[in-house]
């Protein structure tokens, strides 16, 4: 268990952790939303936030690679369930984002792109509860 300076840098991301799935929640709402009638001003929305959500939540992996190898010395790297779900989101959402791009022409991509995300949300929800066993306290 880390002390000092590292016990409050190993805070660093599960905070951050929260505010990338804050982001990820309010990009999937307006994508959600957007599909409702009169909902094109959300999807333009949904457009502009979403790539910063994806970059927040890839940034937050690397992030918490990041500091499990620097300041959790009592964690093994690279293991255990939150590391294979948050692998898990980063592929999803990486797909999503493919996939965006073939939405104006592909119907399939329209339909498979909003279960991806809702299932990358899904997976975010989940992947709290196996780092709160993880949190230094």
């Amino acid at each position: 268990m880390p002390t000092g300076a590292e016990r409050i840098l190993a805070f660093a991301h599960p905070v951050t952790a929260l505010l990338a799935l804050a982001l990820l929640a309010w990009a999937a709402s307006l994508g959600l939303r957007s599909r409702e009638r009169g909902g094109a001003p959300l999807r333009v929305r949904h457009a502009r936030l979403a790539p910063w959500a994806y970059g927040a939540t890839l940034f937050n992996f690397a992030f918490g690679v990041l500091s499990t190898w620097l300041w959790r010395d009592d964690l093994e790297l690279a293991s255990g369930a939150h590391f294979w779900i948050g692998s898990a989101i980063a592929l999803v959402l990486s797909v999503s984002a493919l996939l965006s791009r073939r939405i104006a022409d592909n119907a399939a991509a329209r339909q498979v792109h909003p279960l991806l995300g809702m299932l990358a949300l899904l997976l975010a929800a989940l992947q709290v509860f196996f780092g709160l066993g993880l949190v230094s306290l």
